[in-house]
């Protein structure tokens, strides 16, 4: 064999072994990629949750309110707080009428000067009076011996009676009262002061709350539409949203019949709920508590169902309730949130789901960083993630079709989001 052929037939031993060498070395790259991307795949645990489902609808409230208007015109002050729980008797406002009457406040001032002053005199005015009258008694005695003497025909008598009569009556004269505002009677000067109090006050009137209740001056004008009763008038046709003339609270400047304020009985309020599709609450029963959200907030309030007046495949439900109406007294058209059921379960990533065998389930990686897979029991969907059935005290479940309980997921369990280079029973390192 010449030099030419063996190093031909060298090199292509060569090649041979380096190709070898290669292909195993691709194919080692290619059996490790799945666990390396196993091994690097991100896992996520479940979390408890609470499955909510809900109806949204518009809302209605309806009060027990009590409307204070205004008897007389002028500048109004509100002595109240907006929202505040008031008793019975409570002062919440004035009304200051725009006339001057700083001319009968003058007079008033003069007369109660007058009555004090004559209130100090009445002890020297009883003197003066029994002085008086004892001289008057005296003037017909004098009178009646004059008479006697004339009879008689004594002109000495007569010429002496004469003289003292005529000194006794100058008496009389000079203790008469003269006709002056202290010489009136104090019963008189009273009458008088209350007639120009009376006067002044009907220019400045105060209110006062006649029942307890949440002092409100805000007045939306729908005080009057919805009352609290009749509420199988309360229907899907009926009940729409209409602008009405509302009270400036910050307006200061009245009217006589102007609305000032009202009070809300604030032990019991009513909620009239528009239902759209009257199927959805086909479930729902006459006296059954049911919960609510209101404008969004996460309080849930309680309420008993009183009504359910159906219109066509729409309908109205009315609620009963007996708190918070404090935070919700000023609110009329709420957007409600009916409560319709809640479940507790696992909330877990919607696209960990895979299937398997006709099996809803997911991909866990257990202690021994073996890959299993967990069937799992829908329960329900919200946005991004699933809710799925916790199982028993065990965390079984049973499989529709099958006999025995299997194993579901646990709190514990690493949950691989991506699945797409996962496989049951790969071992990762």
């Amino acid at each position: 064999m010449s030099y030419e052929k063996r190093e031909k037939n060298r090199k292509k031993r060569k090649l041979f072994r380096v190709t070898i060498i290669l292909s195993i070395f691709i194919y080692l790259i290619f059996r490790s990629v799945p666990s390396l991307l196993a091994n690097n795949a991100k896992t996520v645990q479940p979390e408890e949750g609470t499955l909510i489902e809900k109806i949204s609808a518009q809302g209605f409230v309806i009060m027990d309110e009590t409307i204070i208007k205004a008897k007389n015109s002028g500048e109004l002050e509100r002595t109240s707080i907006e929202g505040e729980r008031l008793a019975a008797g409570v002062e919440v406002a004035n009304v200051n009428s725009l006339n001057d009457t700083s001319y009968l406040k003058q007079e008033l001032e003069t007369i109660d000067k007058s009555i004090s002053a004559l209130k100090k005199s009445e002890n020297e005015t009883k003197l003066i009076t029994n002085e008086k009258e004892k001289i008057e008694d005296f003037q017909l005695r004098l009178v009646e011996e004059l008479q006697n003497n004339v009879l008689k025909g004594n002109l000495e008598e007569i010429y002496i009676l004469k003289e003292q009569l005529a000194l006794y009556d100058s008496k009389a004269k000079d203790i008469s009262f003269s006709n002056t505002l202290v010489g009136q009677s104090i019963e008189n000067l009273k009458d008088k002061r209350n007639k120009i109090d009376a006067e002044i006050k009907s220019n400045h009137i105060k209110y006062y709350t006649n029942h307890g209740g949440i002092i409100s001056y805000k007045i939306d004008g729908y005080e009057e539409f919805f009352l609290p009763k009749d509420f199988e008038n309360y229907t899907y046709d009926r009940l729409n949203l209409k602008s009405t003339s509302k009270t400036d609270e910050k307006e200061s400047i009245i009217a006589v019949e102007q609305p000032i304020c009202k009070i809300i009985d604030n032990f019991e309020w009513y909620v009239a709920i528009k239902i759209e599709d009257l199927n959805e609450v086909q479930d729902f029963e006459l006296n059954q508590t049911i919960r609510i959200l209101i404008n969004g907030d996460k309080q849930e309030v309680k309420g008993k169902i009183i009504a359910i007046n159906p219109y066509e495949d729409k309908g109205v439900l009315v609620l009963k309730l007996n708190t918070m109406l404090h935070h919700y007294y000023d609110v009329r058209f709420p957007e409600i949130e009916i409560i319709k059921y809640k479940k507790e379960g696992y909330k877990i990533p919607t696209k960990s789901i895979v299937d398997k065998d006709n099996l809803k389930g997911v991909y866990i990686k257990d202690k021994s960083s073996i890959v299993k897979f967990r069937p799992v029991i829908i329960i329900g969907e919200d946005k991004d993630h699933t809710y799925v059935n916790k199982g028993d005290s065990n965390g079984n479940i049973q499989i529709e079709g099958e006999d025995n309980l299997v194993k579901t997921i646990t709190l514990f369990d690493e949950i691989f989001l991506n699945t797409n280079n996962i496989k049951e029973g790969q071992i990762l390192n």
